[in-house]
């Protein structure tokens, strides 16, 4: 078998700097996340990298050899970087570097020694510093986007050709000069395929970068930022969800309104930061006693809703209550570190046959209102009073306006 070695080598040129141009055009707009900028500059490496291999016959061999090796170094330290960066948002230990200037330093020392012992050399350097995140990919990432099983699947590929090419490089040594051309033909063909299995570990991270960023834009369009909770047009979308199912398997569903009492003068005494950590208290102190079922959502301000499957007026009251006691208990710290109490009032009400999402809300709503006027800090279920008030409500903003 005769490969011409330059031109496999330029495939990799070409290789990478697509994977270069690609991370470029990215970068510019709001796609510059950090794995995908360090896996550019790991790119570029690559690219010239193996530029100066594509030149050893026209340029000093030395120099290119020299040259060519450290910006492969610099691409794995790179490729490493953008696993952790992707992995666990940090960059990369005081050891990495550390391990990566001992390869730079031991380059030029291999340099000038035979082609079998070269070749060794340098592949069992890029297969150490490959390691760590190979490693990292498969314990960390393969639980995470489906894309990155991809990365995780080429960086092991790559670790075992480069390995594979340490032990050819030890044969390699004890049977030449007789047998140079396989050897050096073999060589060339695993280390070719091992940074072909890094270049497409590289889409595959751009692949998982965009499926994270994907993840988190549709987290971001139903999730309220400040508190985990549902935001509003999410918790409407679940209770008509809720009640759609309630009466496939006639089973009840019930809407718990919550709001905390005299908000407002949190903030202004303690200002937005402190309202701010109250909300989030008050957020998880509810979610820790709801059911898997149970949805809690965020519907503007200080007030949140509970959509309660399942769950007739007297388990959503007893609820309701549970959540408004342990909000009572609840022992925050205000400006300066003065203690604060929070208290809140809740309207609960029962989805009934020709209710609506937007009537069930308007029913707890005005329990809500009922709680309020009567003192705030407690619980208050709708009657049938409030019932046939949201109802007429309801029918007389449907009604058509005079004249028209």
């Amino acid at each position: 078998m005769t490969l011409h070695i330059p031109t496999l080598v330029l495939i990799l040129v070409v290789g990478f700097g697509l994977l270069t141009l690609q991370l470029w055009m990215a970068g510019r707009g709001a796609l510059g996340r950090g794995e995908l900028q360090q896996l550019s500059w790991a790119a570029l490496a690559f690219s010239l990298g193996f530029g100066c291999f594509a030149l050893r016959e026209r340029l000093p061999a030395p120099a290119v050899l020299l040259s060519g090796n450290w910006l492969v170094i610099g691409g794995l330290a790179g490729v490493a970087g953008a696993v952790s960066r992707h992995l666990l948002n940090r960059g990369l230990p005081g050891w990495y570097h550390a391990l990566a200037l001992a390869g730079l330093l031991i380059t030029p020392l291999v340099l000038d020694v035979a082609t079998p012992v070269r070749a060794g050399a340098m592949s069992g350097v890029m297969a150490v510093l490959l390691l760590p995140p190979t490693v990292a990919a498969l314990r960390l990432g393969w639980r995470g986007e489906l894309s990155f099983r991809v990365v995780a699947s080429m960086l092991v590929l790559a670790s075992a050709a480069l390995w594979l090419r340490v032990g050819l490089a030890v044969c390699w040594a004890q049977v030449a000069p007789q047998a140079q051309e396989p050897w050096r033909t073999w060589s060339s063909l695993i280390y070719m395929g091992a940074f072909m299995a890094v270049l497409a570990a590289g889409f595959g991270l751009i692949l998982a970068a965009f499926e994270r960023m994907a993840s988190q834009m549709r987290q971001l369009a139903s999730v309220d930022g400040l508190t985990g909770a549902c935001n509003h047009n999410t918790t409407v979308s679940l209770l008509a969800h809720a009640m759609e199912r309630a009466r496939r398997e006639g089973q009840p569903v019930s809407f718990v309104m919550l709001d905390l009492d005299h908000f407002k003068l949190v903030n202004d005494r303690h200002g937005h930061a402190v309202g701010d950590q109250v909300l989030k208290a008050v957020a998880a102190c509810t979610r820790a006693r709801l059911r898997g079922s149970d949805v809690l959502g965020r519907l503007g301000g200080e007030e949140f809703g509970l959509v309660l499957p399942a769950t007739g007026l007297s388990g959503a009251r007893h609820l309701a209550d549970q959540v408004r006691l342990a909000v009572e208990a609840l022992e925050l710290q205000g400006d300066g570190g003065r203690p604060l109490r929070v208290t809140l009032s809740a309207g609960v009400a029962e989805a009934a046959a020709g209710d609506t999402p937007e009537t069930l809300m308007h029913l707890a709503d005005k329990a809500l209102y009922q709680a309020k006027q009567q003192g705030r800090n407690r619980v208050v279920v709708a009657d049938d009073w409030m019932r046939n008030s949201t109802l007429q409500s309801v029918a007389g903003s449907e009604a058509p306006a005079p004249g028209g």
